[in-house]
């Protein structure tokens, strides 16, 4: 059994307080390099661990791997062996590294054996295909600076806002009740710099509650491996976007959790939906509904609580546009916009 001092793995330059997302992400990072099979060979020559003559070398190992971090001086403080084994494991739980084999018996699994086999569709995912490990902090940083905060007033001149979603360089999904509904600002400060928009440039889909917006100004950064997928009964999901918040200076990305209640409904005017518990606010309006794993299942769109009885006590529900439906829409529109779609087996 493998037995390493406990001054090597606690002292003061030892990385034991929990770790926060940037060193997290680092790590997984360096993990996929190291552990892809298409890198076994370099990375055991860079940790100089032999490969027996005439052979093909094995998957290396946690232990391994906590060497190459050390060559590599990855870190300014030595990493907690144990938070490696641990963030490791959460890897293979979540479908990112295959366990390749057992070693020598060794204290957390330091000598077990692991593979990176990034497949073509994982790789369209980009960094999304992390979301599962890294955590729903992880998505809010993908998510936040892909998001607009569209602008405008209403019929009574009374400011406004909803919520859109980058798609490329140069356009801009939201509902169409967004957009519909208030004389959209001519400026749009998006991604901190300020783009044109014109009555002309805004197309509405003439069924569904889906509008895409363009603008004029300097190529925009979209969600890169943002793909669309259909929503699933009970899956976790977060809406994202920028919801009125009175009291504040500037507008804010906000993120609630909820999960998808059902998959598949229709409104009284025919609307195919899906309905969720997480919180959608106004402003909400337009902005993404993501699930745990990283996909955008559907658009936010409205409150379906509906009339209750005062006194009744009730879990409100709120509805959107499933992401099968959104990806339609956008193609309606003959815009020559291809939203990335996940189909199911």
């Amino acid at each position: 059994m493998t037995s390493m001092a406990p001054n090597h793995l606690f002292d003061h330059d030892t990385m034991n307080a929990p770790w926060g997302l940037e060193s997290r992400t680092k790590l997984v990072a360096f993990a996929c390099h190291f552990f892809d099979a298409n890198n076994i060979a370099a990375n055991h020559s860079v940790i100089n661990k032999e490969v027996p003559s005439g052979q093909n070398p094995e998957p290396l190992t946690v232990s391994d791997f906590l060497k190459f971090l050390e060559v590599n001086k990855t870190f300014s403080k030595t990493p907690n062996a144990f938070r490696v084994a641990q963030i490791v494991e959460q890897m293979t739980s979540t479908g990112l590294l295959v366990h390749a084999g057992h070693g020598n018996r060794s204290l957390a699994g330091l000598q077990d054996h692991y593979l990176y086999l990034l497949t073509a569709s994982e790789a369209r995912r980009d960094l999304f295909r992390l979301v599962p490990v890294l955590g729903p902090e992880f998505l809010y940083k993908l998510c936040a600076p892909g998001l607009v905060h569209i602008t405008g007033t209403n019929g009574d001149g009374k400011a406004v806002a909803g919520t859109g979603l980058i798609v490329d360089s140069s356009h801009v999904l939201t509902s169409r009740h967004v957009v519909f509904d208030m004389k959209v600002d001519e400026k749009q400060m998006i991604q901190s710099n300020v783009y044109i928009v014109n009555k002309e440039s805004i197309h509405m889909h003439p069924e569904v509650d889906v509008a895409v917006m363009q603008v004029n100004g300097p190529p925009l950064s979209p969600l890169k491996g943002a793909l669309f997928k259909v929503p699933v009964v009970a899956q976790t999901v977060y809406t994202l976007g920028y919801p009125k918040l009175p009291g504040l200076r500037d507008a804010s990305v906000t993120m609630q959790q909820g999960a998808v209640t059902n998959a598949s409904v229709t409104s009284l005017s025919g609307e195919k939906l899906f309905l969720y518990s997480a919180i959608s606010r106004p402003g909400n309006s337009g902005g993404p509904v993501m699930s745990e794993d990283g996909y955008v299942v559907g658009l936010s769109i409205v409150d379906a609580t509906g009339q209750y009885d005062q006194n009744d006590a009730f879990s409100p529900h709120y509805a959107g546009i499933p992401a099968q439906v959104v990806v339609g829409a956008v193609e309606d529109l003959g815009l020559g916009i291809q939203l990335p779609y996940e189909h199911l087996e």
